[in-house]
């Protein structure tokens, strides 16, 4: 009974440890719908080209979201029009450069590698975002097919 309680209490440790930056990354989120208009996520995110990939690998650069709080923005510029390739490129260049990584990547390692880390960074998010911009688009009627399967979700 012991093991229970106490997975019970490391898992509200987590819980309580991880909220801040979800409700950041929801704080985010909002900030995204409120301000940015979704004709401009679309006009420079909704296209599958390189440069709407591009884009978002550098907005999300200095974006201080950890991995917890980049989902709900990803999804939120998804919802506004931002193409798979795009959302993509965001949600894997947020991460890795926040704050907290590049302040242990200057700690542990040295400035060089701090430098390194961001260029690091744009240059996977971008292969990312162009690698799932050539995935072939799966047509609306099979997803929501799929979706009516019995034994799916």
């Amino acid at each position: 009974m012991d093991i229970v309680i106490g997975v019970l209490l490391e898992c509200w440790d987590i819980l309580v440890e991880s909220a801040p930056y979800v409700l950041f990354g929801f704080f985010a989120a909002g900030i995204l719908k409120a301000y940015l208009p979704e004709k401009a996520v679309a006009r420079h995110l909704g296209k599958n080209s390189t440069s709407s990939v591009l884009k978002a690998s550098l907005f999300g650069i200095p974006l201080p979201l950890c991995s917890c709080g980049v989902i709900p923005a990803a999804i939120e510029l998804r919802k506004q029009g931002a193409s798979k390739g795009a959302s993509s490129a965001f949600l894997v260049s947020v991460p890795e450069t926040g704050v907290d990584s590049v302040a242990i990547t200057w700690a542990l390692l040295d400035p060089l590698m701090t430098i390194i880390r961001p260029v690091a960074s744009f240059f996977t998010a971008t292969v990312t975002g162009l690698a799932i911009n050539r995935l072939p688009e799966e047509p609306a009627q099979a997803v929501a097919e799929e979706a009516k399967e019995p034994g799916c979700g």
